[in-house]
């Protein structure tokens, strides 16, 4: 009897040890990757083999703290490939994965915070042939006490969970307001009728410029505007949409009258819903004020108008007029707009990227609609000598494409930047009969 209780125990013992091997073996299969050391992975940062890659939300990259990490923002040099691409229009992917060289010759680092997204992105590039794929945890960058980047104003664009917190009273902010914009009134809109953050109060884009040139409207109406809609230059304002253009368009128009803290939901009204967090059909009203804070624009330089645009135009060296309209606009080969008849640019104006139509701005965006991340913007201008240290003033049709790089540009921390108004629909001589100095085609040397 002894012997067979031995017999048992040792085949069970056995079994144990076999089948914990099994299931080693299974998860290591799964795994596949090799994690990096802090070590090699800051050795190797600076050699152009290879790529470090933050798979986390867009935000964090931005530098906000997010999944209970203690720091915000990137490793230095890092390039930006979200995990959360991966659930949107793919056929963007590939080449954004050119851009960004991170190419099969390379070895790649792939980061996250919670051991998932950084996994999820190296199965979906070993599915398409990549091998030298490494695996790297943020935290062990941060617990060795070295240094995150993030964009200096990264806080204008905030992430769900921020407006979630708001929303709850968790960020100790009282005095505000959550606005959703997009054209027509909030019983004819259909993003905000469809379901908008619960509290938020639509803004029709007709309340906030005029045709025909569609120029923002006088200081007196847009400040009485702001008043009804109970914004103060106290307020802190969140803005979003299901495009982010118009809600651009009204963020600089607030900034330009002076409101202190003016922030834009980053990605707009479907990365709220991808939070998994709930929408309102509810139509909300403003409770308005009687003192605005000021009776004329604070920030008066965050828009300028003609007369700006044209003394950007002379400085030659010092300032650039910044196109943010298509190539096929900016070379003169359509307006880009059915009531826009003139075709071509302001004369000495460069190319500032955008899109593919008067609708898109993919150049500024990733997949999700979030922000650029600012390398790739600043590597982008370089070719037309748009740098930071130059007065940049943005410019497109008639304003919404170019408030938002705008925008962008502020939270990167660029300073001495503004708007053109007016953009092509007014410099083109479109509403009136004096056109200014007007190019087409390729500029020499482009």
């Amino acid at each position: 009897m002894k012997t067979m209780k031995k017999l048992l125990s040792t085949i069970l013992l056995i079994s144990i040890f076999t089948l914990s091997g099994c299931f080693k073996e299974k998860e290591n299969e799964v795994q596949n990757y090799t994690v990096i050391s802090t070590q090699d992975l800051e050795k190797n940062i600076p050699n152009s083999n290879w790529v470090v890659v933050d798979t986390r939300e867009n935000d964090a990259y931005n530098g906000w703290s997010l999944d209970g990490i203690e720091k915000g923002g990137h490793i230095p040099l890092a390039l930006d490939f979200s995990s959360s691409w991966l659930n949107t229009k793919t056929e963007r992917l590939d080449s954004i994965l050119t851009t960004k060289g991170i190419t099969q010759n390379k070895n790649i680092v792939l980061y996250d915070y919670n051991n998932k997204d950084a996994k999820k992105v190296a199965d979906y590039l070993n599915k398409k042939g990549y091998k030298n794929i490494y695996l790297y945890n943020i935290s062990d960058w941060i617990n060795s006490g070295k240094t995150l980047e993030s964009y200096k104003n990264y806080q204008m664009l905030v992430p769900p969970y921020w407006v979630k917190n708001l929303i709850d009273g968790k960020n100790g902010i009282n005095n505000y307001k959550i606005f959703e914009v997009s054209w027509g009134d909030e019983k004819a809109s259909p993003d905000y009728l469809k379901g908008h953050i619960p509290g938020a109060i639509h803004v029709n884009t007709d309340h906030i410029e005029e045709g025909p040139l569609w120029n923002r409207k006088s200081d007196e109406e847009l400040i009485e505007l702001a008043k009804n809609n109970g914004i103060t230059i106290d307020t802190t304002i969140v803005v979003y949409g299901a495009d982010s253009m118009p809600a651009s368009r009204f963020a600089v128009i607030l900034k330009y009258l002076g409101v202190k803290d003016v922030r834009l939901l980053n990605g707009g009204t479907q990365k709220w819903i991808n939070a998994g967090y709930p929408v309102e059909t509810t139509v909300n009203k403003a409770t308005p004020v009687d003192n605005f804070g000021t009776d004329k624009p604070l920030n008066r330089d965050y828009i300028i108008d003609l007369e700006g645009a044209r003394e950007i135009l002379a400085d030659k060296t010092g300032s650039r007029l910044v196109d943010n309209r298509a190539w096929d606009e900016f070379i003169g080969k359509t307006s880009g707009y059915d009531y826009i008849e003139p075709k071509g640019r302001p004369a000495g104006a460069v190319w500032g990227h955008a899109g593919t139509n008067s609708s898109n701005l993919d150049d500024y965006r990733n997949p999700d609609n979030t922000m650029r991340n600012a390398y790739e913007v600043l590597q982008m201008w370089k070719e037309w000598d748009i740098t930071p240290d130059k007065r940049l003033s943005f410019y497109c049709g008639t304003g919404w494409r170019a408030s938002e790089v705008l925008f962008y540009a502020d939270v990167m921390g660029i300073e001495n930047i503004s708007l053109y108004d007016g953009g092509w629909n007014e410099w083109s001589g479109n509403t009136s009969n004096e056109p200014n100095p007007i190019e087409t085609g390729i500029p020499a040397g482009k």
